[in-house]
């Protein structure tokens, strides 16, 4: 045969064109396509002749190996991948994966089992400890700074205080060189009026007009000079305050107290709000500079304490009626003692506006129980609003930092989607509970926990979400009414799902906040945001929603009959952003011990059937209003 080496061979060689011409020429055994025993594997597996003629150029020997034919390379690159994920990605991931739960549990055990699919750095707890610790630090420093910036955005009336009482001591002749000259006094003007409101109490006076006229006398014949380091100013403040106080308290003595009848209940709901007095300006308001929220709150006097953290996070105008029983009115320490709480808090809170009531215990009502009007005392309240919509809470309940200026800001954007018209919307604001183990059991231990840590609760919605996965904040009393808050459906608004998907019918697509279409439960109570006073300017101005039914008093029930009277009159509810409300321990209130002592007390069984009646009603009064929220299927 012919012979393919070099040049050492006598036999004539064909030329290239003979070998390589159309192939007549070539038998089947020298088909220079066909495989040979010369094949290797380095090759790729191809003869070497074929290499010769179907490569031209020399390639090296990695590709040889692995990328000589499709085969070779579709299996080099699944194996690349495999290895890749194997040993590379797949523990980086998992890596970064435990570092987010690490960050997001504060350092507590995760529930991975690192025996399962891969192994990482993060399987070690050591080492992520110490990884992690400086990012720890830089998460702390974040929250610490951003609590600082906001408590510097905020106006602090404390500090203001502080700050003159520092510059009154440093240079005191220039400080009070605008000071009248004081009038020592051993008796202070507030016992001297005090007297005269007990003398006034326990004598009938024959003309009420005088004894009036003899306190305000007395008042402004002198200054306060107890020795104290309050400054001046602020001392002035207090004064006015304990005058206001007082004179309303003898008001309220002298005359007569309200009978039965002139209650406000469902069945004069009409005329209520056409007719009883309030405060609602007859001028209207210009939007959105008049748009504000004013805060109702009643309370007894053992909780007055609560108010100091509210007043610091509330920049908006906040009433609170605060309850005196006939005995503490008449009693002339224990009233003085009263309004010197009340007054010292209304000089650190200048947004706030105090209202007393007095209310006689009536008698042969059973061992026990307690006539706390809760009712009427937020009704009072309701009467001295003077902005466009209220938020009516309990003291123990503490705003967000931002809530006053979350709720404008939704405020405005559905009156902007009504076309300027004020919607009437119960706009729900979302309720925790702080969790101490074990309870404070008196008043002393519930105050501590914010004077040893200012961030004891939540400022914003990042410290809430925070809480909660720590597990020390709640929702509302998820842990014994679970019914009261459930239909806010929290986890969602914790997720930021705060807004509905526009319709197809909405052109502009513009975002709503979430509309409730159901309630889980029809004993849902939560706190709401609604209109009150008008828009529009109006020689008689009307509330736009009703007041509460004044049947109701003591504890359970008063609350959520009125959120079923909102119900029943066809008001949509909406879940307000971002913002929230957050329980403050507290010990039992007595009223509380009552409501849950049935055996001794009649309160929890005559609310009870009080509310049964007051449903029937409601479904009387409103039979043929559309639009009610129904209860979830």
């Amino acid at each position: 045969g012919h012979s393919y080496g070099g040049g050492g061979s006598s036999s004539p060689l064909p030329s290239r064109k003979l070998r390589y011409g159309n192939g007549s020429m070539h038998s089947a055994a020298h088909n220079p396509m066909q495989q040979s025993p010369c094949n290797s594997f380095l090759l790729g597996g191809m003869d070497k002749r074929r290499r010769g003629a179907y490569h031209p150029r020399q390639r090296t020997l990695w590709y040889r190996i692995f990328f000589s034919t499709p085969a070779r390379a579709v299996a080099t690159v699944l194996i690349v991948l495999f290895l890749s994920w194997r040993y590379a990605i797949a523990p980086t991931l998992h890596s970064i994966y435990e570092w987010g739960l690490y960050l997001s549990s504060d350092g507590q055990s995760t529930q991975y089992n690192s025996k399962s699919a891969f192994l990482s750095v993060a399987d070690d707890s050591k080492l992520k400890k110490e990884i992690l610790k400086p990012l720890k630090e830089l998460k702390e420093n974040e929250r610490l700074l951003r609590d600082s910036i906001d408590a510097l955005r905020k106006p602090n009336v404390k500090t203001g205080a502080k700050r003159r009482e520092a510059i009154g001591k440093i240079v005191p002749q220039w400080y009070s060189r605008n000071d009248e000259v004081h009038v020592t006094k051993k008796e202070s003007i507030i016992e001297r009026v005090t007297n005269n409101v007990v003398q006034s109490s326990n004598e009938k006076p024959k003309e009420n007009s005088t004894t009036k006229e003899s306190n305000s006398i007395d008042v402004n014949k002198a200054r306060i000079t107890e020795e104290s380091e309050i400054p001046a100013q602020v001392q002035k403040v207090i004064t006015e305050h304990k005058r206001t106080l007082l004179t309303d308290i003898q008001k309220q003595l002298d005359e007569p107290p309200p009978s039965s009848a002139s209650i406000k209940t469902l069945h004069t709901s009409k005329v209520d709000m056409k007719n009883s007095p309030n405060s609602c300006p007859n001028d209207g308001f210009n939007l959105p500079k008049d748009l504000s929220t004013t805060l109702v709150i009643q309370c007894s006097l053992d909780r007055i304490w609560l108010l100091a953290e509210t007043c610091n996070r509330w920049a908006d105008p906040i009433v609170l009626v605060v309850y005196l029983p006939s005995e503490t009115a008449k009693d002339s320490l224990q009233v003085t003692k009263a309004i010197d709480s009340i007054a010292n808090l209304m000089a650190n809170c200048p947004q706030m506006t105090v209202l007393p009531h007095i209310h006689i215990e009536e008698k042969n009502q059973g061992k026990g129980m307690s006539s706390y009007p809760v009712n009427a005392m937020r009704n009072k309240g309701l009467g001295a609003v003077k902005t466009s919509h209220i938020l009516i809470m309990d003291v123990d309940l503490i705003p967000s930092a931002d809530l006053s200026d979350v709720i404008k800001d939704n405020l405005l954007d559905q009156i902007s989607a009504k076309n300027g018209e004020v919607p009437t919307h119960a706009m729900v604001v979302p309720a925790f509970e702080r969790k101490v183990d074990p309870p404070c059991s008196d008043i002393e231990t519930c105050k501590g926990y914010l004077q040893k840590d200012p961030n004891f609760l939540p400022t914003l919605f990042d410290d809430m979400k925070e809480c909660v996965q720590e597990k020390k904040c709640i929702v509302f009393q998820s842990d014994n009414n679970w019914e009261g808050h459930h239909t806010t459906k929290t986890q969602k608004w914790l997720k930021r799902e705060w807004y509905d998907e526009p319709s197809e019918n909405d052109e502009q697509k513009k975002r709503t906040i979430r509309q409730i279409k159901c309630f889980d439960s029809l004993r849902y109570e939560p706190y709401v945001v609604l209109p009150w006073c008008p828009i529009a300017s109006s020689s008689k101005p009307q509330p736009l929603t009703p007041y509460y039914d004044e049947r109701f008093y003591g504890y359970g029930k008063n609350k959520i009959q009125h959120i079923s009277h909102l119900r029943y009159r066809g008001i949509p509810f909406y879940v307000l952003p971002r913002s929230f409300v957050v329980h403050h321990p507290h010990p039992e209130s007595n009223v509380k011990q009552v409501w849950n002592d049935r055996k001794k007390n009649k309160l929890h069984g005559e609310m009870d059937r009080l509310y049964g009646k007051y449903i029937d009603e409601l479904e009387d009064e409103y039979s043929d209003v559309k639009g009610v929220v129904p209860e979830c299927d």
